[in-house]
């Protein structure tokens, strides 16, 4: 079966195995496109595909068989809707991709062909939002360039004739419509009539308040599009991560209602980074002759990596799509700690033994509280976060601590600093209906709680009832094989976000006698309360029983 003939090619080197390629890619075939393209209701529309693509020749270089294809089903596969106009098929692009793949330029493509009556459609502006002002820039002055500067001096007249280029827009003249720059802030993004929102580098985006604005304007203008086009990166936990777990679901069958068009392009294994034939699955453009130079780049790279192990998280992360955390620092894999949200392994009975575990380093900053369940090797967790709303600390916070608030994972507390009384009265609630044997503090915390632990029955030096266990560094240096073997075994389930996030601030380091402690990864922003919380907590381990029912003991506790 033929499509269009740039699908067609892409077909042809995916299938007939022509070019290095993740398993991704065929998924997208298999269950993201053709299954579309067959349909009775869908149809390609080669004539605007050629039209489109004669663009081309107003640019300094030519479009790669991806750039080529995925044009090809933006532009031009269409859905037939008797009665009214034929719509475009995928409303949605995510197209994540190896550092140096030519992103920009394909966005410049995009860009000038929207805004150009071989669009043909009045007033389509396209936004183009980034993290910083300098990044989102970019492609406004590359095309802003085009415009005053032909390649070919012959083209100056039509180009002129069609565009003007302005400081922070690209103006196309016939259709009214304008290429223009936007960073991450919502300022002056309402009442924009936007036909289409380009994310560049979405992999720093930590939430989505920054993009709202600009999407809900979307369903105003024909043919809307949200088009992502970005490298991963570092940050774990936010909008590209949510993403990439919605397009493992799009991938994996199809979904005739789906209208988001996934491409996506990866390294498989950790080993393949050593060999830059296999990179190719995560930047398909080093196949090309005029990609040279990167190619031997990315080799002079693979060999100085033992001299330079500090770049080998990023190299993975930007030029393989293939993130992981430091392996000198990290807690744990960021797989191993996602694995850790997924449903509890058992869900712990009224009376069931358990350990807690509270931490905060300032009393005017975050507090993390958490409640440690076993049974045999599964490790359950209940964890509720307390955060003080003068913390100097929120504003500079990548996190989405909103979201977390509506969830009812975290509190925000509306005075100078958190009271005792507040960790505290989340102990005693949950003391009502589980049994916790002993709570974890460090010692500088716990001169700050004693009083208040007391009103309810946790005391560290009550002989007869000792309750409160102050944790020291050696009792840490001793839980962390077994926080290790956790997280490599997936063991631990009933997080939340929030503490994969305080877990993907932390660090391993070692102490004055060599062992084991965590710290955090930057000491302002990346905030570790909740995981020092359940560390103190699994501290406490070898306080609970072997059978943690207890159905007879008494649940009476004091409250505030």
């Amino acid at each position: 079966m033929t499509y269009e003939p740039n699908i067609d090619e892409w077909i042809y080197l995916i299938r007939g195995n022509h070019i290095e390629h993740c398993r991704e890619q065929e998924l997208s075939l298999d269950n993201n496109i053709i299954p579309v393209l067959e349909r009775p209701d869908v149809y390609v529309d080669a004539e605007r595909i050629k039209k489109g693509l004669s663009l081309q020749k107003y640019f300094p270089y030519q479009l790669l068989p991806w750039e080529k294809y995925q044009f090809a089903i933006i532009a031009g596969v269409f859905l037939r809707q008797p009665g009214v106009e034929d719509d475009i098929y995928f409303h949605e692009v995510r197209d994540i991709i190896g550092r140096g793949a030519g992103k920009n330029g394909f966005i410049d493509f995009l860009a000038l062909y929207f805004i150009s009556p071989l669009h043909g459609v009045p007033g389509y502006n396209v936004d183009l939002i980034a993290n910083g002002e300098d990044q989102a820039a970019t492609s406004i002055v590359d095309v802003g360039d085009l415009i005053r500067y032909p390649a070919d001096p012959r083209h100056a007249k039509a180009l002129n004739a069609n565009f003007k280029a302005y400081g922070e827009k690209v103006v196309g003249k016939k259709m009214n419509a304008a290429f223009r720059l936007n960073t991450s802030s919502t300022k002056n993004k309402d009442s924009k009539r936007t036909g289409c929102v380009i994310y560049d580098e979405k992999h720093q985006y930590v939430d989505t308040r920054n993009m709202n604005t600009l999407q809900s304007g979307l369903g105003k203008m024909k043919w809307s599009r949200e088009i992502t086009i970005t490298t991963d990166g570092h940050i774990r936990g936010g909008v590209l991560d949510d993403e990439k777990e919605q397009n493992t679901v799009i991938l994996r069958e199809y979904n005739p209602d789906n209208r988001v068009f996934v491409n996506w392009f990866r390294i498989e294994e950790e080993d393949e980074w050593k060999d830059v034939n296999k990179i190719v699955k995560a930047n398909p453009s080093l196949v090309d002759p005029s990609f040279s130079t990167l190619r031997q780049r990315i080799q002079q790279e693979i060999v100085k990596m033992p001299f330079t192990p500090e770049y080998f998280p990023e190299f993975l992360a930007k030029r393989c799509n293939f993130p992981i955390s430091d392996p000198q620092m990290a807690v744990a894999e960021w797989g191993d700690i996602e694995e850790c949200t997924k449903e509890r392994a058992f869900e712990p009975t009224v009376g069931m033994a358990c350990a807690g575990g509270v931490d905060y380093t300032k009393t005017n900053d975050f507090c993390g509280c958490i409640l440690t369940f076993r049974k045999g090797k599964d490790i359950v967790n209940f964890h509720h976060s307390f955060i003080c709303k003068n913390s100097k600390d929120l504003a500079g916070i990548h996190a989405p601590v909103d979201k977390w608030v509506k969830e009812g994972i975290c509190t925000i507390i509306d005075d100078v600093e958190i009271p005792p009384e507040i960790p505290v009265q989340w102990f005693a609630e949950h003391a009502l209906k589980y049994n916790i044997m002993m709570i974890g503090i460090d010692g500088y915390r716990y001169t700050w709680l004693n009083k208040s632990f007391k009103k309810i029955g946790f005391d560290a030096f009550d002989k007869d009832n000792k309750r409160i266990y102050i944790v020291r560094p050696s009792d840490i240096a001793k839980a962390s094989p077994i926080i290790n073997s956790a997280f490599l075994q997936h063991s631990i389930s009933g997080w939340d976000r929030m503490m994969c996030w305080y877990t993907n601030n932390s660090k391993k380091i070692l102490d004055s006698k060599g062992n084991t402690a965590y710290g955090k990864i930057e000491p302002k922003f990346r905030k570790t309360d909740g995981f020092m919380a359940w560390v103190a907590s699994m501290c406490c381990l070898d306080f609970l029983p072997e059978e943690n029912c207890f159905p007879d003991i008494s649940l009476s506790v004091a409250t505030y």
